[in-house]
């Protein structure tokens, strides 16, 4: 199985998610089995989104409350999120670790939540320029989805890699960088659920664009891709999915 997923972040009103929405349906190539592409715009867009959205494009969010209802200003819980219209839902992306302090922890009781839910937890880890010229580029992989699988059983999952520096800077990790980071997370996948987690997707994310996709399906080891910028032009989103098709898997 793969995916290409596009997190649209903070941007657009809901006219102008509509309005993406359209000219991605248009301008997206058919679709070979297996390949998936969905679109996570934000809170306030997904009923704007899932109005003019038709497969075989779906619908994500970008980020779940742990909790399923209650006093927690500001949050959405996933059974919100199922009722907008969602059936997947990124989790830990560096932007939310990194700026609002989203721990470990956090993030492991948020998979759960939507596995609670029945929606397909997206799994963001990634290692910051830091830590990669530390050499601890494996070691907070690890660590980070060690942390998030702690005491679950296999389930409906996808894993992306994306390293902090490649994270809307221009500065995508090579193909290599791509592989061995992905390899370092189907190996952690293998000890924590065996066989199972042989099947999880593994993508790749960090300025991914039309232009230097392509090796990251090949000797990258890429399932499909997280994207970012790219993600917010139809016609930039398409070509990276036409690429991704082209890709016998």
């Amino acid at each position: 199985m793969r995916w290409i997923i596009g997190n649209w972040k903070m941007n657009g009103t809901r006219a102008e998610a509509r309005q993406r929405t359209r000219e991605l349906l248009r301008a997206l190539p058919p679709l070979p089995e297996g390949l998936h592409v969905a679109v996570c715009p934000p809170y306030t867009s997904l009923g704007a989104t899932a109005e003019v959205l038709t497969p075989p494009l779906e619908l994500g969010a970008q980020d779940v409350s742990w909790q399923d209802s209650g006093a927690f200003t500001g949050e959405v819980s996933a059974p919100m999120l199922r009722d907008a219209g969602c059936g997947l839902c990124v989790v830990g992306h560096s932007e939310r670790r990194q700026l609002l302090g989203e721990s470990d922890g956090m993030v492991a009781q948020k998979l759960r939540a939507l596995w609670r839910h029945g929606l397909l937890p997206v799994l963001c880890v990634g290692e910051t320029l830091a830590e990669r010229e530390q050499g601890r580029t494996e070691e907070v992989l690890r660590m980070q989805l060690l942390a998030a699988l702690e005491g679950s059983s296999p389930a409906d999952l996808l894993v992306a890699y994306e390293p902090v520096w490649a994270i809307g800077t221009g500065r995508p990790a090579h193909a290599a960088d791509s592989a061995r980071g992905l390899g370092v997370l189907r190996q952690a996948l293998d000890a924590v659920w065996g066989a199972d987690g042989a099947g999880v997707p593994c993508l790749y994310g960090g300025s991914v664009s039309a232009a230097n996709c392509a090796p990251f399906w090949t000797e990258g080891r890429a399932d499909g891709a997280l994207l970012g910028g790219a993600s917010l032009d139809a016609q930039a989103f398409a070509a990276i999915v036409r690429s991704a098709a082209e890709v016998r898997p």
